[in-house]
């Protein structure tokens, strides 16, 4: 259970440094493309967020990754 709790704590940090990030995108400069990208990180993290729920940290955590990464492309 401890293990499991810092793994969680870990990828609700992941989730939430995203969701900044993404938040620090201005989506109206976007092209068709980036917009997509976003969206898909967008739900890739409601996605993580309903695995979390689950149970399913190993998949939550790909997701939360997943996001995260485009969020870095995004903000550059």
């Amino acid at each position: 259970p401890g293990a499991q709790t810092k793994t969680e704590t870990s990828i609700r940090a992941l989730m939430s440094r995203t969701v900044q990030d993404l938040q620090r995108v201005n989506y109206a400069a976007l092209d068709a493309d980036g917009r997509a990208q976003f969206d898909t990180a967008r739900r890739f993290l409601s996605q993580a967020e309903e695995s979390l729920k689950g149970g399913n940290l190993a998949f939550a955590g790909k997701l939360a990754d997943k996001a995260a990464t485009m969020a870095s492309v995004l903000m550059r």
